[in-house]
């Protein structure tokens, strides 16, 4: 059984429905990401001892063009030439198309900074080594070769839990200890890849520790140069599809939409409301035109006219109250109201006398046309023919 539906009720059903749906639009397409992140690892997001939040605005402040990564590694830009990519402990495992786009960006001319044993699984690195538990904990280690990376940092303060060992003569061990490198840098084509053997001295914590601040500043280069990118990709924050149709013209055909949509409730909201006839205000006021006929009939000098209409209403009135026909006032006046008679000129019939003398002749003084208008229409009030309104 279908429910009728008061058009009023319906128009507001159909406006709560397109705000409904535009306000959900809006929250999905203009949502900031969160703030807070996890505190496990190093997010840029993370406010945690473990987050990274304190380095990303930082490298801000000191005039860093920087960004936070959410693409996969086969969007890097094709110019990799100044591009820093910082890996901060990936979380989630790499397809083998993302290690090798990883790789060619760095043959580009890139440079990766890349934290823990799993960003050196996912750069295909197989030098990396674990360490017992005691020597896992924070610890200093002193820089074991001059250079760019060590520069103004004579010790760094990690928890480290593996260790670089390579005998290659062009990776450069810059800090490290008797078990193997924890800071190393290794060229690969046009760019470089430096190794941190764990990511807490860009922590939250640890970046106030001993001179991580300086390893880290040394390891993305100078402001005025690098550009980087900090990776959350492999943190888990990735592209969806809202992001993905936030470069495609969707967006203004929704809104394009919202607005016809809007319009038609507006449209069918009027169309199906009351109707109502405007309201036509008269051209002259009562007293206006009162005036304009009394111009016109002085113009015209047609006082005779005025008499008539005055007449015509009287007997009108009076042969009602008597009950005869108009043609017979004249013989009644005076066997109706004996007390006129005995006014002699200044009686009714008199009164009546005079007007159809007047009317005869035409008359054109306006003076006597309104003293015989005036005697009618006090004799209307006298004999209660009609009311002070009528």
């Amino acid at each position: 059984m279908r429910i009728a539906l008061d058009p009023g009720d319906r128009s507001l059903l159909i406006v709560s429905g397109v705000l409904l749906a535009a306000v959900s639009l809006a929250g999905v397409l203009l949502a900031p990401p969160s703030q807070s992140g996890p505190s496990g690892f190093p997010s840029s997001y993370s406010t945690g001892s473990k987050g990274a939040k304190a380095a990303y605005l930082l490298l801000e402040e000191l005039g860093y063009k920087e960004k936070r990564w959410a693409s996969p590694p086969t969007a890097l830009p094709e110019n990799a030439r100044h591009v820093v990519l910082i890996l901060a402990d990936p979380l989630l495992p790499p397809s083998s198309e993302e290690k090798m786009a990883i790789q060619w960006f760095v043959r580009r001319g890139g440079r990766v900074v890349a934290t823990g044993t799993l960003a050196a699984a996912l750069l295909n690195l197989s030098e990396i080594i674990t360490v017992k538990q005691q020597a896992a904990g924070w610890k200093n280690f002193p820089a074991r070769l001059p250079g760019p990376i060590s520069r103004q940092a004579p010790s760094v303060s990690m928890s480290a839990g593996a260790r670089w060992k390579s005998g290659l003569p062009e990776d450069l061990e810059y800090y490290g200890d008797g078990g193997g490198g924890t800071v190393v840098r290794f060229p690969l084509g046009n760019g470089a890849i430096i190794w941190w053997a764990d990511s807490s001295p860009l922590t939250n914590y640890g970046l106030k520790q001993a001179s991580n601040l300086n390893l880290l500043l040394n390891s993305v280069g100078a402001a005025k140069d690098a550009r980087i990118l900090w990776d959350e990709y492999y943190h888990g924050e990735r592209s969806g599809l809202w992001s993905y149709l936030a470069k495609t013209p969707l967006p203004w055909a929704l809104l394009q939409a919202a607005l016809l949509a809007l319009a038609a409730v507006l449209t069918f909201s009027r169309r199906s409301g009351p109707v109502a006839a405007p309201v036509e205000k008269s051209r002259l006021s009562p007293m206006e035109f009162v005036e304009t006929v009394g111009d016109l009939y002085a113009r015209k000098r047609a006082a005779a006219g005025a008499i008539e209409i005055a007449v015509h209403r009287f007997r009108s009135l009076l042969a009602r109250r008597l009950g005869v026909p108009p043609e017979n006032i004249p013989g009644k006046v005076e066997q109706m109201f004996p007390e006129e008679s005995r006014r002699g000129g200044t009686g009714l019939a008199s009164l009546l006398a005079q007007c159809d003398l007047a009317l005869k002749a035409e008359i054109g003084n306006e003076a006597q046309a309104l003293e015989l208008v005036q005697k009618l229409h006090d004799y209307t009030l006298r004999l209660r023919l009609a009311g002070k309104g009528d």
